[in-house]
C-alpha cells in the first residue's frame, strides 16, 4: 500500500505544480488558483490548529487501519490509501505554503484539488466498509 500512497501523493503534487498558475476552462470545469487557508466546511482555526486537526484525523485513520482492520480487502486498502495520500498531500501544502492549493472548480460553490477528491472517495469507501456486516469481534 505504501507505493500506492506515494504514487497518489505524487499525482496530487504534480497536478498542483502544473495547474496552480493556470486559468482556463475544460468544458464545464474551470481551472484556476485558489488559496485555501481553511479546512473542510469552511472551518478555519488558524495555521497551527488546522495542522493539528489534520494530524489528529490522519493519526486516527492510521491507528484504525493498523489496530482495527483485521484482514483488509483490496477495497479497504484502496480506501485507506486514498485517505492517507489525500491527507498527506494537503498537509504538505500547509506545511510548506501555509495554505492548500485548490484549482478544480465545477461551479458547485467550492474549489478543490486531487487530494480533496482522494479524501472524499476514501472516506466514502471507509464508511461503506464500516457499515458492512462483519463477524463480531472485540477488535472491530
Amino acid at each position: 500500500m505504501h507505493k500506492q500512497v506515494l504514487g497518489l501523493i505524487l499525482i496530487d503534487q504534480i497536478a498542483k505544480l502544473i495547474f496552480w498558475s493556470r486559468d482556463f476552462f475544460i468544458g464545464p470545469i474551470h481551472i484556476h488558483s485558489v488559496r485555501n487557508f481553511g479546512l473542510a466546511f469552511n472551518l478555519n482555526f488558524g495555521l497551527l490548529p488546522n495542522i493539528a486537526v489534520m494530524l489528529a484525523a490522519l493519526g486516527f485513520f492510521i491507528y484504525y487501519y493498523i489496530r482495527k482492520v483485521q484482514t483488509p480487502t483490496l477495497w479497504v486498502k484502496f480506501s485507506f490509501a486514498l485517505i492517507f495520500s489525500g491527507a498527506i498531500g494537503n498537509l504538505i501544502d500547509r506545511l510548506y505554503l501555509g495554505y492548500v492549493r485548490d484549482f478544480i472548480d465545477l461551479r458547485l460553490g467550492f474549489t478543490f484539488n486531487f487530494a480533496d477528491a482522494f479524501l472524499v472517495v476514501g472516506l466514502i469507501g471507509f464508511l461503506i466498509y464500516y457499515q458492512e456486516p462483519r463477524e463480531h469481534s472485540s477488535n472491530v
